[in-house]
């Protein structure tokens, strides 16, 4: 088995990380923020993998800080852009919303020195085990990841979804960071999952929208655009629920997720 794998993937990761945080810097395009967040969970995500396999604990909370304030301007910016393709978009709303991203762009941007150095630390410090587990081992992972999954929708409510759609990003960043050759040894259909996951993303903007939209600043200024997001939830998560009938043992499970959706729906 080739030695280090694990960490020169978390290396090419984090040198990723620098640059999208030196382009963001420069340029302030959402999407460098975006794949930054992507680099961190991607990491966390190996981390994690590693913990369980090597019994092992293995730390991000270095990158949490990073990620968290680079998660709360992206959050204002993915519901600015819900705003704009609203027809009726509430007078006022949107201006003051940006006002919040450009105060929290600024921070950002003024915390640049420390946000590199977040970065470098937890580069200097971490350290991965040399070689891979058997093939065995790796194996049953994910396949008690995968039955973890399954089991989630049991229990099919809004906050089930997202710990839903959390848990396959995990299964998928890890199954990424393996060998090839590894990977077809594992029984993971990562196209069906990575299509599943993308279709719970788009729910989970809407329902996120809701959960910052409800809050007392903004519902009295847009009663009937939180009455709208709260439709388009509900078509958004019966599609999700469509896309995941066709997900392996999922299968069986949708009568039970058809009963539990009027949990949610009412």
């Amino acid at each position: 088995m080739k030695k280090n794998r694990l960490n020169n993937y978390v290396i090419e990761l984090t040198e990723s990380l620098e640059q999208n945080l030196s382009s963001y810097t420069k340029e302030q395009k959402p999407e460098y923020l975006h794949q930054l967040r992507l680099d961190i969970k991607k990491i966390r995500a190996v981390f994690s993998f590693a913990s369980k396999i090597y019994k092992e604990k293995f730390e991000t909370r270095s990158l949490k800080p990073l990620f968290q304030k680079a998660g709360n301007i992206r959050e204002i910016h993915i519901n600015i852009d819900l705003l704009m393709e609203y027809p009726d978009s509430p007078d006022g709303l949107i201006p003051i919303l940006k006002e919040k991203e450009n105060i929290l762009v600024q921070k950002f941007l003024e915390n640049d020195s420390l946000n590199h150095k977040l970065i470098n630390d937890f580069s200097e410090q971490f350290s991965l085990p040399e070689k891979l587990p058997r093939k065995k081992k790796i194996k049953k992972y994910f396949d008690k990841e995968q039955k973890k999954a399954n089991k989630m929708f049991d229990n099919i409510d809004s906050d089930g979804l997202h710990e839903y759609r959390i848990k396959i990003k995990k299964i998928l960043f890890a199954y990424r960071a393996l060998p090839e050759k590894m990977q077809n040894k594992i029984e993971l259909n990562a196209a069906k999952l990575s299509k599943e996951q993308k279709k719970l993303g788009k729910w989970h903007d809407t329902y996120a929208a809701v959960e910052f939209y409800s809050h007392e600043d903004f519902s009295r200024k847009a009663p009937g655009y939180i009455s709208d997001l709260k439709e388009m939830k509900k078509g958004n998560l019966i599609l999700c629920l469509k896309v995941c009938q066709s997900v392996g043992k999922l299968v069986n499970k949708i009568a039970l997720i058809i009963h539990n959706l009027k949990k949610i729906l009412f």
